[in-house]
């Protein structure tokens, strides 16, 4: 199989932190709902990484954005693709700066608190991913064939 060139590498970065992050949250509220607070730590470290790969996922769709050829009804999806990124990264950072400065001993009602924005993180990575799904399967971004907006 020929390996065809990329405009970007953001499709390659997205993945990593999406799962991070997810995993991160699921680890959480096991740890909460299983009382085992060994997976607090577990769910630290997922978070962390996730968070690094969402920053990199953020600045790799910067330049793919740059790259992509694409209409007004593409940029709209783009836009809000875009933001929820950064939302995304904006809610990790937050929850990890939080846990680090308290050095992950939180009291209960703290711990609730972060889940909650953690749960929230999760909304924003699920809405973000299947913008992004839509900008290449329905309108072609990043592919060989622009398709026109809408769809075929």
């Amino acid at each position: 199989m020929a390996w065809l060139p990329m405009q970007s590498i953001h499709p390659l970065v997205v993945h990593f932190p999406i799962a991070l992050l997810l995993a991160a949250v699921a680890l959480e509220v096991v740890a909460v709902v299983a009382k085992r607070p060994g997976l607090h730590a577990v769910s630290l470290w997922n978070l962390w990484l996730g968070t690094l790969g969402a920053a990199a996922a953020v600045l790799t769709g910067w330049q793919a954005e740059e790259a992509a050829i694409h209409s007004m009804a593409i940029h709209e999806v783009m836009e809000w693709h875009e933001r929820l990124g950064l939302a995304t990264l904006s809610l990790a950072a937050l929850v990890i700066a939080v846990r680090l400065w308290k050095r992950d001993q939180l009291s209960e009602r703290l711990r609730t608190g972060l889940l909650i924005l953690m749960v929230a993180m999760t909304g924003t990575v699920a809405i973000g991913a299947h913008l992004g799904g839509r900008l290449v399967y329905e309108f072609g971004v990043g592919s060989a064939v622009l398709k026109p907006a809408g769809g075929i």
